[in-house]
């Protein structure tokens, strides 16, 4: 029987969450200090001060608020019995949260800069709306409370290890950080260049926060990126190059994977993998940048040989999508062998999106008033945790079919495995 796990978050902790206080108790001090003479004389509206006083009273101050945190410090535990993961904290208020590890969806390691200097991290474990956080652990404590919740053992193989210069390209091939470089310069760089006022040099307060997030933070957030398969089937990423973070995705809990390919990307046939997790807000990034056979390999590991299939050979949207529009050529879906898969897109980025019929939740037909006069619908397949997978303008007997076909899929897998049945809904707009 495995033995329970207890402790208790690191020694630094409450130093680490004080400083915040103590800054704020500083700012105060400081906007106030017209109303204090420390040390001298002041005039006749000021409190003369000595400096005794004024050490004094730093050093009880800063004791106080320390002392206070290093209490409650010693009041927060953790503990992992069985298949519970309970955390306690508080002084006053007391606080107490449990969570069964079959909710939980992810386990996220989150190390800053400042934490790998001294050797601590987050962890954060994802549940369906809610998440729980331990600040802060030593990087061995979260790894064995990790490896706990997702019962996982040594055995890891790395599949994937992105390359610094593919990164570095690829971000500078992206379309947005190029739009982006171009408005810095017209609006900010050339008219500096042609008048040499300064004032003109303004506008880089609207354009270079935009342009860092796309260019040199990414850069810093992604270098390293590898994905790591664990000995139980969850896929684990580890990225960033001064705050090094960890996410993990259970394979049973991926809803869809998707393949984003950037116009620029085409020539190298690089694509960015997405996966969308049941009860997570969003996507999350499970390769920043790769080749397409790589992007293939994921998914073939993630979902299975089938769903590689169907990332070719799509069913094009039909002509009367050309009036409805300008990108009819990108839109195609494919449907069997227990997969969905549907691309959609534009000029500058095309995206694929494959999804197994087991994890589809509801399907609705959505007809707007364009579409209606051209005879046309859109198929939405709603999946587990959020999020849909859609096949766009379709004509109206087509949509219907591939509605029922996909309810009728999803059904057949909810009858092979007991669980929540999936639903049909028709709405329009």
């Amino acid at each position: 029987m495995t033995q329970p796990l207890h402790g208790r978050l690191h020694p630094a902790t409450p130093l680490r969450r004080s400083w915040a206080v103590l800054i704020g108790i500083a700012t105060l001090i400081y906007n106030q200090r017209d109303l204090f003479s420390v040390g001298t004389s002041g005039t006749k509206d000021q409190i003369d001060v000595p400096w005794w006083a004024a050490c004094v009273t730093v050093t009880v101050v800063v004791a106080t608020v320390v002392g206070l945190f290093v209490v409650a410090w010693r009041h927060s535990h953790y503990s992992l019995d069985g298949n519970v993961l309970g955390y306690r904290s508080g002084l006053l208020f007391k606080v107490r949260r449990q969570c069964e590890l079959d909710h939980v969806q992810s386990v996220d390691i989150d190390q800053p800069f400042l934490g790998r200097l001294i050797g601590i991290c987050t962890l954060e474990v994802v549940m369906s709306g809610t998440t729980m956080t331990l600040s802060y652990l030593t990087l061995n404590q979260a790894r064995a409370l990790k490896a706990r919740i997702l019962a996982e053992d040594t055995g890891d193989e790395q599949l994937y290890r992105v390359r610094a210069t593919d990164l570095l390209l690829a971000l500078l091939l992206d379309v947005g950080t190029n739009i982006w470089c171009l408005l810095l310069a017209g609006f900010a760089v050339l008219p500096y260049a042609l008048s040499g006022e300064l004032f003109t040099l303004s506008t880089l307060v609207a354009f270079a926060p935009k342009v860092w997030a796309l260019t040199g933070k990414r850069l810093f957030v992604c270098s390293g990126w590898s994905v790591t398969r664990t000995a139980e089937g969850s896929y684990r990423t580890d990225f960033g190059l001064f705050d090094t973070q960890q996410c993990t995705y259970r394979d049973t809990r991926i809803a869809s994977v998707e393949i984003h390919q950037p116009f620029l990307w085409r020539r190298f046939d690089w694509v960015e993998v997405k996966v969308a997790v049941a009860g997570a807000p969003g996507p999350g990034i499970l390769v920043p940048v790769c080749p397409r056979t790589v992007a293939e390999k994921m998914v073939l590991h993630l979902l299975g040989p089938d769903a590689v299939s169907h990332l070719h050979d799509p069913i094009p949207a039909p002509p009367e999508a050309r009036k409805a529009t300008p990108f009819h050529k990108a839109l195609g879906y494919r449907l069997g062998n227990g997969y969905f898969t549907a691309w959609r897109g534009f000029f500058l980025r095309n995206v694929a999106t494959v999804a197994p019929v087991g994890r589809i939740q509801s399907v609705s037909v959505d007809q707007g008033p364009w579409q209606r006069r051209l005879g046309l619908a859109s198929v939405y397949a709603h999946m587990a945790g959020g999020g849909s997978v859609p096949a766009d303008h379709r004509t109206a007997a087509e949509s219907a079919d591939l509605a029922a076909r996909l309810y009728r899929d999803s059904m057949n897998h909810a009858e092979a495995k007991p669980g929540r049945p999936a639903g049909l809904v028709n709405s329009g707009r």
